[in-house]
């Protein structure tokens, strides 16, 4: 995610824009591709992070939109793998190091009478070979005094080496990614959002939902009119695990961009003062989605219960959600639709919760849709109060089959009934 000081946005009144880029520019797809030309050296040769960053400083000169360099180089280095690369530990190694040091006395910068840092990492590294012999370690690497030097700090974050390069691979992919990453920084931000879909697909409405429980996100769908209103909860209204939750918001915004029409409206908390401004995006924006357009994403969650509904003999089948709408309320797309003798019940897996808003959300949907909870992901005033329980079903890491199906006698309506 981009940083505070990298953020570039247009403040006008009570609005707010993301400064998104013109990704057909071709001077600005040169300069993504001299950033992508570091990145490639950097993976053939295995650079540490301080390398890449400085090479990255050299590509920016005496440029005039060095946040814009640097913004696109961090969504460079977010994705990738760094890790220490050391022949010995290197903070057992610097205990050692200073050791001998303080043993030896005062360090010179010049062979003389005073022992140089050379001659102690030398000191050192004899001692190293001379322990590993003495365990039989014939095949450990051969250290010397420029190989401890180098392992020295290799734990530091500029140290640490490339290992797994993730992300955009060429100019355009990257500036796309850029200015995802321009209003991911403003979704960090946020109290609350809402998510406008004109005429939706079902199966799109899937996809979203899928990916709002892949991210755990807080949300409400609606009708209004023929427009499908999914408001979510930004990182601003809850009071624990606010940073996490922002970041799950922020990767969760790619996936509106897989949409064809969609309408985003979002009260962001900008500055040192906290000024609430709107953010207004729509398909128009020209944003463009890495997520795979696919949606058969499942959870875990999901997979465990439905591998154990189908070794067991329950009298009722089991099938993939069908929507539910309530006429000018609230709309649904379970994960799970059970049928028996006429019928039907529906059971839906929810991510992050709070007791209130379960107590919201059930209000609004039809009395034959249970929700099953994960104990783990209880926000602020989590636990079941009593008077929940008919409709919903707590679980640790597998959803209950035999008590979701005590539910489901009790909640299931006749199929074609009138949802209330």
């Amino acid at each position: 995610m981009l940083t505070g000081d990298l953020v570039r946005a247009r403040v006008k009144g009570r609005d707010i824009a993301p400064a998104l880029v013109d990704p057909d520019s071709p001077r600005l797809l040169d300069r993504a591709g001299e950033l992508l030309a570091v990145m490639d050296r950097a993976e053939a040769e295995g650079w540490t992070r301080g390398a890449i960053v400085a090479a990255f400083r050299e590509v920016e000169g005496l440029s005039t939109d060095t946040r814009m360099l640097r913004g696109m180089a961090k969504v460079l280095l977010d994705p990738c793998t760094f890790d220490t690369e050391a022949p010995v530990d290197p903070v057992a190694l610097r205990a050692r190091v200073f050791r001998a040091a303080a043993r030896r006395g005062p360090l010179g910068r010049r062979p003389g009478a005073r022992p140089t840092a050379a001659e102690v990492l030398a000191e050192v590294a004899a001692e190293l070979a001379a322990e590993g012999a003495g365990e039989g370690g014939e095949d450990a690497p051969a250290l010397d005094g420029d190989a401890l030097a180098g392992a020295l700090y290799a734990d530091l974050k500029d140290e640490q080496r490339l290992l797994v390069r993730k992300g955009p691979r060429d100019p355009r992919a990257l500036v796309d990614r850029y200015n995802l990453a321009l209003v991911q920084a403003l979704l960090l931000r946020t109290a609350r959002l809402d998510l406008r879909l004109p005429d939706p697909d079902p199966k799109r409405v899937r996809q979203l939902l899928r990916y709002l429980k892949f991210f755990e996100l807080m949300f409400r769908a609606r009708w209004r009119g023929d427009e499908l209103v999914l408001a979510v909860d930004g990182p601003r209204s809850i009071l624990s695990g606010a940073v996490r939750y922002g970041r799950q918001l922020a990767t969760f915004f790619p996936a509106v961009a897989l949409h064809p029409r969609w309408r985003l409206e979002a009260e962001v908390h900008w500055g040192r003062r906290n000024l609430r401004k709107r953010l207004v995006l729509d398909q128009d924006a020209g944003l463009r989605s890495h997520f795979r357009d696919t949606g058969v994403w499942r959870s875990r969650a999901e997979l465990f219960f439905e591998e154990r509904f189908r070794a067991a003999e329950t009298g009722w089948t089991l099938e993939p959600g069908r929507m539910v709408i309530r006429p000018g309320q609230d709309v649904v797309v379970p994960d799970f639709t059970l049928r028996r003798d006429g019928r039907v019940a529906h059971l839906d897996i929810v991510g992050t919760w709070r007791r209130a808003w379960l107590r919201r959300h059930l209000a609004d949907l039809p009395d034959n849709v249970i929700l099953a909870v994960s104990r783990r992901l209880a926000g602020e005033g989590g636990g079941l109060p009593d008077t929940l329980r008919r409709q919903v079903v707590e679980f640790a890491e597998i959803v209950p089959v035999g008590e979701v199906l005590r539910r489901a006698e009790a909640v299931a309506r006749p199929e074609g009934a009138t949802v209330p």
